[in-house]
């Protein structure tokens, strides 16, 4: 609504102020930033307990343990 407000009315500066203040709060709540940056991220030391493997291998063994699962059931 701002920003029609301004755009049928572009010399008016009250218009422009609540565009302005619309298009601030719009950025502030599309792209939330964290309130503190100083924390370590949860995953660094991630590697080190489970190295990365090719998503084919977990694949497998997921897949072996279903089958598992449906002979035991039928």
């Amino acid at each position: 609504m701002a920003a029609a407000a301004w755009f049928n009315a572009p010399a008016d500066v009250e218009a422009y102020r609540r565009l302005a203040a619309a298009v601030g709060e719009w950025n502030a709540y599309s792209a939330p930033q964290l309130e503190n940056g100083d924390v370590d991220e949860l995953l660094d030391d991630l590697a080190d307990v489970a190295p990365p493997m090719p998503l084919g291998e977990g694949v497998a063994d997921l897949e072996a343990v279903l089958r598992r699962q449906a002979r035991r059931q039928l």
